[in-house]
């Protein structure tokens, strides 16, 4: 009698190292049948999701097994893993993640839920690579190429120093897969992207063009005309808000509300951060209305004025990297009392420099 195939739901972030993620347990499952079950063939599930958004993407069922990418585990993460539970459903969980909060929490994480946790600082689909091949996996040259260039979009751990050997064209096609879902927020096209980096069929750059028929190039092809518009748009605004930046602190401040209520605004820090050659700390909106703070930085800065804004109350659920972080702003704060935590706080950071080195930060 044959091994029944149990339910297996994958939920992965929804930029490019969570898409390649995804697709490397595709390919574990589908085709080396090694994970989560050994032996057997199974399609999972594809969702994405962000923290704020788990809880939905876990709504409408229940799993044998439940695979987290690339998510940092937020309050909202807990909060969406608790229901979950509480309505009876309790998968065996997976959570592979880089995000610094989920490696602090992973021990809690592993107590509270019963679950594995992967965590280190290289990328996600770098841990998950690694993971795989403990268990015998044997990537594709595609997957490969697509983990390397995931390493150098996302940067940082030593498993990734050894990987990014990839080409410059598939680190900018993974780089415009992010960007295209960025815009569309799509998940069906978010399925595809995960569904065409696990194919086992051979892949080359040079077939890529708009005129081409088959479906997955064309979508690949499609992303790559959208994260050339996206990175105009970006530039462009990054032009006119740096104009706008005001020096506070360690940091230039940049308050973008009325200006940037779209996806994005993480890509639009990075540029203003280029062109000012100083920290920057990034006030936004997003169409929903949550006010957000990104802070951009070049030596690992910007997590520590984050966590020092949230020890001062005016951010919450922070979350990011070394040299990326954000934060939901406190709701109703003033501009005033912002420029105010924000100038102890990047003090603090700075680790007692004088405000004339800013543009070594």
């Amino acid at each position: 009698m044959s091994q029944q195939c149990p339910k297996v739901l994958v939920v992965g972030d929804w930029d490019a190292d969570g898409i390649i993620a995804s697709a490397e347990i595709v390919y574990a499952s589908e085709v080396a049948r090694a994970f989560p079950v050994k032996g057997i063939r199974c399609s999972p599930e594809l969702r994405p999701a962000s923290p704020r958004m788990l809880g939905e993407a876990l709504k409408g069922g229940c799993w044998d097994y439940l695979i987290l990418l690339d998510i940092p585990f937020t309050q909202e993460v807990e909060a969406a893993l608790d229901q979950l539970v509480g309505e009876g459903c309790r998968p065996k969980l997976y959570y592979f993640d880089h995000h610094k909060i989920t490696i602090e929490k992973s021990a809690y994480i592993e107590e509270k839920f019963s679950a594995i946790a992967f965590v280190g600082l290289s990328p996600t689909s770098v841990l998950v690579k690694v993971f795989l091949e403990s268990q015998g996996v044997k990537l594709t040259p595609r997957l490969k190429d697509l983990v390397s260039s995931a390493a150098i979009l996302e940067g940082g751990g030593w498993l990734s120093r050894s990987s990014r050997d990839a080409t410059e064209g598939m680190v900018k096609l993974a780089a415009s897969m992010s960007k295209a879902i960025n815009q569309s927020k799509d998940p069906e096209m978010w399925r595809k992207y995960v569904r065409w980096a696990a194919s086992v069929v051979p892949f080359d750059l040079s077939l890529i063009a708009p005129a081409n028929e088959n479906e997955y190039e064309s979508l690949v092809s499609k992303g790559l005309e959208v994260s050339e518009r996206s990175d105009k748009e970006v530039k462009e605004a990054a032009m006119s808000l740096a104009m706008t930046a005001k020096t506070v602190g360690f940091v230039k401040f940049v308050d973008a509300r009325d200006k940037w209520r779209r996806s994005g605004a993480s890509a639009l820090a990075s540029a203003i951060y280029k062109m000012t050659k100083s920290a920057v700390a990034l006030w936004t909106s997003r169409e929903d209305g949550v006010e957000l703070l990104i802070i951009r930085s070049g030596h690992g800065e910007a997590m520590r004025i984050a966590e020092e804004l949230h020890r001062l109350g005016v951010l919450e659920d922070v979350g990011g990297h070394d040299n990326i972080a954000s934060g939901r702003v406190r709701k109703g704060l003033r501009e005033k009392e912002l420029e105010d935590a924000l100038r102890r706080a990047s003090l603090s950071a700075s680790g007692g420099r004088r405000p004339g080195n800013v543009s070594e930060l």
